[in-house]
């Protein structure tokens, strides 16, 4: 078989999205993407609208599917040849992602991502991506199996209906519960992606609780009311109790340019105490899109999540 020009991506508009600019709406929906260059895949009519190019003014409506196009990349295969099914149904498909793997592809990465596995590992499945999970972060990931389910589901997010919990490895003696009601944006850093607690940015809530302490580390439930660009790794860092292996908020990112570059040590690494961050999307509440019944969802850890506990004296839970 031939190898594809492009690799899409469907994403369904919820009902309530009203009349949308194209840009503004995948905008919201790819992060780490700026407006400007989702303009410039628009333009460059990588972006279906309906099946059909369009204009970055043109309008989204209840009910209308978006597709992105990533161009195909001969890139290594990821070492995943399977993903961990945790649920599914006629609607839903929820996946246990590996720490080491992007949600989609990007202009940079085909194979080496949950949608393209589950597309072969699942014969005619079209993986339409509600919500997404930063690479580094391990945990459930959970995908529409048609667009109606799809845009139920984006609903059910967009409405902050879904319950989501994870759990991180944090530095430091972490103590009892907080809840972090601060806004976050835009670093102004010289990270382009780096987030910050900001007046200026958007609302974000964010519950924690203390699992099992440590000297050291300890393990943190994290639990988010808002669903802001890295806001879990943000307010954490802004606690002063920054997660374990997070390149880009620990300290000032000086391990994030390192990796970018090819240029981080052993040293480096050690210091980090992980190889990613010891982040996990550990439960997933929501309603099941035909019938309305509540579905809660958990996630086991990773082995090397269990393995970084273990090298701080740290147990998993009995939850």
């Amino acid at each position: 078989m031939a190898d594809p020009e492009f690799v899409e991506v469907p994403f369904a508009v919820p009902a309530g999205t009203g009349k949308v600019r194209l840009d503004v709406f995948l905008a919201g929906r790819l992060r780490g993407y700026s407006r400007a260059k989702v303009q410039s895949m628009i333009e460059e009519e990588r972006v279906l609208l309906g099946r059909r190019s369009a204009k970055p003014a043109a309008k989204v409506f209840d009910g209308d599917t978006v597709v992105i196009r990533f161009p195909w990349r001969p890139d290594p295969e990821s070492g995943h040849g399977r993903l961990e099914v945790l649920h599914q149904d006629d609607d839903v498909l929820a996946v246990n992602k590996p720490g080491d793997l992007l949600s989609h592809p990007t202009d940079k990465t085909t194979k080496a991502s949950a949608t393209w596995i589950l597309g072969r590992q699942i014969p005619g499945f079209k993986p339409y991506l509600i919500h997404r999970l930063d690479r580094e972060t391990s945990g459930i990931l959970l995908f529409g199996r048609n667009q109606r389910a799809a845009r139920r589901l984006s609903e059910q997010f967009e409405s902050r209906e879904v319950r989501k919990e994870y759990w991180a490895l944090v530095r430091g003696a972490f103590r009892g519960a907080r809840v972090v009601d601060r806004p976050i944006g835009r670093a102004g850093h010289a990270i382009r992606v780096r987030q910050s607690v900001s007046e200026s940015g958007q609302s974000a809530r964010t519950l924690f609780s203390c699992l099992v302490p440590g000297r050291k580390v300890s393990l943190v439930s994290a639990k988010p009311r808002t669903g802001r660009l890295h806001q879990i790794r943000v307010h954490l860092a802004w606690l002063g109790h920054p997660v374990v292996g997070d390149k880009l908020y620990t300290g000032e990112g000086e391990a994030y340019v390192k990796a970018w570059k090819g240029e981080l040590s052993e040293e480096d690494a050690a210091l980090l105490g992980a190889g990613r961050q010891m982040l996990h999307a550990r439960s997933l509440e929501f309603r099941q899109p035909t019938t309305g019944v509540r579905v809660r969802l958990t996630a086991p850890l990773p082995p090397d999540f269990k393995a970084v506990m273990a090298s701080f004296g740290l147990r998993e839970p009995a939850v």
